[in-house]
């Protein structure tokens, strides 16, 4: 359930659902899959109705992470982490949102944009990850002190939000 004045407070708020007994890296059965992301999808209509009154400017967006479907979650944000979220994945690419997610009740009503899902690494751990990193799509990156980093993507992420 969506808490205002929390939101108002922190200016964060998200819905990660139970995985149990799968875990994060793990792909659950089709049909728990997609009762998942009908909640979440659910969830933001929910959300979204609780949030415009309140709140001109703000993040809101279904997460829905792939191969690591467990990680998908119902993320709010605003001021700084509105900022934040907005600019947590990598590029976009031009990937159809996944079939099997197509028909369910509330999904037609959000733009799904995919994104690159990526993880940063320090330079050492990056050659720890040997063939593994190499062979995924990275590039290095500094942070704002100059420090470099590699980034490495994981997977994907379809963002879902209202149309602009």
């Amino acid at each position: 359930m969506f808490d205002i004045d929390y939101f108002r407070q922190t200016h964060r708020d998200y819905e990660k659902l139970g995985l149990a007994p799968w875990a994060v890296n793990e792909k659950p059965p089709l049909v728990i899959r997609q009762a998942w992301v009908s909640r979440l999808v659910a969830d933001y209509h929910a959300w979204h109705a609780q949030i415009v009154p309140h709140f001109p400017d703000y993040y809101l967006a279904v997460w829905l992470f792939e191969p690591e479907s467990g990680r998908s979650q119902l993320v709010a944000g605003l001021e700084d982490r509105k900022t934040l979220y907005e600019n947590f994945f990598g590029p976009e690419a031009n990937l159809p949102f996944p079939t099997e997610y197509q028909q369910l009740p509330g999904v037609t009503e959000l733009h799904w944009t995919a994104r690159a899902q990526v993880e940063a690494y320090w330079p050492e751990d990056f050659a720890e990850l040997g063939s593994w990193g190499l062979n995924r799509p990275h590039w290095e990156a500094e942070t704002a002190d100059g420090e470099p980093f590699f980034t490495v993507q994981v997977g994907w992420v379809w963002v879902g939000q209202k149309p602009v």
